[in-house]
C-alpha cells in the first residue's frame, strides 16, 4: 500500500530543496496541461516528406494510455486518503513495461538519424513533466553531477525507494525503478560481492588485494566485508574521479571501522589509460569495474585493459561489466533519459581482450539474474 504521498529530499547537497520543489510544482502544472491537451497534440513530421513517422504512430496510443492510467491512479489516491491499492500500482507498472518493450521493438526498425532525433524529442516532451515529479527518475534525466550513473544515482537505485510529488510522482518513480536496467544494477551488486568473496577464499588466509575502478558508492565492497569474520584479510583500493563519491564511501568506511582496509584514490582513469602519471596500483588479485566501459569506445576499453593488466599479479583477474544488447530498457534510456551506453556482446568482449595485453578471449563471462548486464573475466 502507498502511504500518504510526500516529497523528500534525501540527496539535496547538490540541489537545493527549494529548487526541487519549484521544479516539481512546474512539472505538475505541465503534466496537467499535457494531459488536458493531449487530444490536440500534433505528430512530429519528418523533414522533407511531411508524413507521420511510423514510430510515432505505433507509440502514441500506448503512451497516451499510460499517461491516462497514471492520472486516474492519482485521482484514486486522492479519493482514498493518499493511498493507492497495490493492484493499481502493479497494473500500471506492467503497462509501463509493455511500453518499454514496444519502444525497443521500434528501435529495431529501419530509422535514420533524423527519425531517431525526432522520436527522442517527442518522447522527452511527452514524458518530461512526469519525470520531473519523481525523486529518482528525474535525477537520471537531469544528471546533476554532470554525467549519468553517478554515485548518488546508483545509491538511489540500490535503495529502491520510490518517491515524488503527488501519487503521480511516486507511481512513475516506481515504474522507472522497476525497469530491467534498474533490476540489473541491483543484481550486479551481489554478483561482484560474490567475486570479491571468491578472491578472498582463493588466497587461503593471505591478504586479498582488490581494486574497484570508477567505484561509485561501492556497495558490493561493503557487502563483501560484511561476510568476513576477519576484515584484515581483504584490502580494497577504491578509485573514482568524483570527490563526492569518495567522500560518501569514506563516511561509510569510517562508520564500519574499515578505514585501514580501504584506500581511497582520486584519479582519472582515462588519463591513466593513455599513459599519464597517476596512481601506482600493482600486484592485485582482482581489478574490476562495474559500470564504466559501456561509456567508452573500443579503443579506450583496450587501453584500460592494458592498464589493468599491469595492475594484476600473475594469476590475478580482471572483471569488466557491460550492458548487453538484450537490455530491455535500451529504448527508454536512449530516447527518454538520454542515457546512452555502448552495448556489447560476449563476442565483442572476447575481441577486445584479444586486442589487449591479455592477448586471448575472456576466460569466463557471467550475467546477472536479468541476463542484460554481462561481466567478462580474463586471467593474467
Amino acid at each position: 500500500m502507498l502511504p500518504m504521498i510526500t516529497v523528500h529530499e534525501p540527496f539535496s547537497e547538490d540541489e537545493p530543496s527549494f529548487a526541487a520543489r519549484l521544479r516539481r510544482s512546474l512539472a505538475w502544472r505541465l503534466a496537467s496541461r499535457s494531459r488536458a491537451g493531449s487530444a490536440q497534440l500534433q505528430a512530429p513530421r519528418l523533414v522533407g516528406d511531411g508524413h507521420q513517422p511510423v514510430a510515432w504512430a505505433r507509440l502514441r496510443a500506448p503512451l497516451e494510455g499510460f499517461k491516462a492510467a497514471v492520472f486516474a491512479a492519482n485521482a484514486e489516491a486522492d479519493s482514498n486518503d493518499g493511498v493507492l491499492p497495490d493492484a493499481t500500482r502493479d497494473r500500471i507498472v506492467e503497462q509501463f513495461h509493455g511500453f518499454c518493450a514496444l519502444l525497443n521493438e521500434v528501435l529495431l526498425d529501419d530509422m535514420d538519424g533524423q527519425e531517431h532525433e525526432e522520436l527522442a524529442a517527442w518522447l522527452q516532451r511527452e514524458l518530461l513533466p512526469y519525470l520531473l515529479l519523481t525523486e529518482t527518475a528525474q535525477r537520471w534525466y537531469t544528471k546533476p553531477r554532470g554525467y549519468p550513473g553517478d554515485f548518488l544515482t546508483l545509491e538511489m537505485v540500490y535503495r529502491n525507494e520510490p518517491d515524488g510529488r503527488h501519487a503521480i510522482g511516486w507511481l512513475v518513480d516506481h515504474c522507472f525503478l522497476d525497469v530491467a536496467a534498474a533490476h540489473a544494477v541491483r543484481h550486479r551488486r551481489g554478483l561482484l560481492a560474490e567475486e570479491i568473496a571468491a578472491t578472498v577464499a582463493a588466497r587461503g588466509g593471505d591478504t586479498a588485494r582488490v581494486s574497484s575502478l570508477a567505484c561509485g558508492p561501492a556497495r558490493e565492497v561493503f557487502d563483501a566485508f560484511s561476510q568476513l569474520d576477519d576484515p584484515t584479510i581483504l584490502h580494497v583500493n577504491l578509485l573514482d574521479i568524483d570527490p563526492q563519491a569518495l567522500a560518501f564511501v569514506a563516511e561509510r568506511a569510517g562508520a564500519e571501522g574499515l578505514e585501514a582496509q580501504v584506500s581511497l584514490i582520486s584519479d582519472n582513469l582515462l588519463r591513466l589509460a593513455v599513459g599519464r602519471c597517476g596512481s601506482d596500483i600493482h600486484d592485485q588479485d582482482l581489478v574490476y569495474s562495474i559500470g564504466l566501459i559501456d561509456y567508452l569506445k573500443d579503443g579506450m576499453v583496450v587501453r584500460l585493459m592494458d592498464l589493468i593488466h599491469g595492475m594484476l599479479r600473475p594469476g590475478g583477474r580482471i572483471i569488466l561489466g557491460n550492458f548487453h544488447p538484450s537490455n530491455a530498457t535500451r529504448g527508454l534510456m536512449d530516447h527518454v533519459l538520454d542515457w546512452k551506453l555502448v552495448h556489447r556482446t560476449e563476442a565483442d568482449m572476447d575481441r577486445l581482450f584479444e586486442a589487449s595485453a591479455f592477448g586471448r578471449p575472456a576466460t569466463r563471462i557471467r550475467f546477472e539474474e536479468r541476463g542484460i548486464n554481462l561481466f567478462a573475466e580474463c586471467v593474467r
